[in-house]
């Protein structure tokens, strides 16, 4: 039996190269690049053809986790989990009104806010999963009174985390889990009745 073709020979493709751009603004929030250094490493990222030259772009960085190498050791699953990801540079990043919301979301306020509103949100799952990746931007959840946060798990560094929804959840309601870094912005949550 010939043997199989070395992954970091075949092609990858656009979600392949998003991922990979993604990690590159998450690093930048943690500290680890500047921006001249994600600007440098992007353009590699968008002229890169295989899988092994995207992966020579985030070498360099701890706990990094690329999608592709799960998906060599095992098959894709039907029912992928979806994940949303907002990323706040320059301009705040907002959920607002009616919106599914998923069970994992990795926010990432670097130089702007990411803000979550759960009072119109269609929630389907019993926890919720927040990563946060902050730099100097705030994470901001608005979140009905019957609804439960856990911050337990985010480290504040140089930021700030305010939390007013520590209490159980109503029956049938969930929990929101937030972990990871607020670096030197914060994470709160406000009540329905909050306004801009």
């Amino acid at each position: 039996m010939a043997d199989e073709p070395d992954h970091r020979d075949m092609r990858a493709g656009d979600r392949d190269r998003e991922a990979v751009a993604q990690l590159l603004h998450e690093a930048h929030g943690e500290g680890r690049l500047d921006l001249a250094e994600v600007d440098e490493r992007l353009a590699t990222v968008y002229a890169s053809r295989t899988y092994g030259e995207l992966e020579t772009v985030v070498g360099d960085l701890p706990g990094v986790h690329l999608p592709w190498t799960a998906t060599m050791a095992a098959p894709v699953p039907t029912a992928q989990i979806p994940v949303l990801t907002l990323t706040a540079n320059m301009a705040s990043e907002k959920r607002v009104g009616v919106w599914e919301v998923p069970p994992h979301i990795v926010a990432v306020p670097s130089a702007s806010d990411v803000k979550l509103d759960f009072r119109e949100a269609v929630c389907r799952h019993d926890r919720v999963h927040i990563e946060v990746h902050g730099s100097m931007g705030s994470l901001v959840l608005i979140v009905p009174d019957d609804w439960s946060v856990d911050t337990d798990g985010v480290s504040s560094g140089w930021g700030s985390v305010k939390n007013r929804h520590r209490g159980p959840a109503g029956p049938g309601k969930p929990t929101i889990v937030v972990t990871g870094k607020a670096g030197m912005g914060t994470v709160k949550t406000r009540g329905p009745y909050f306004y801009e």
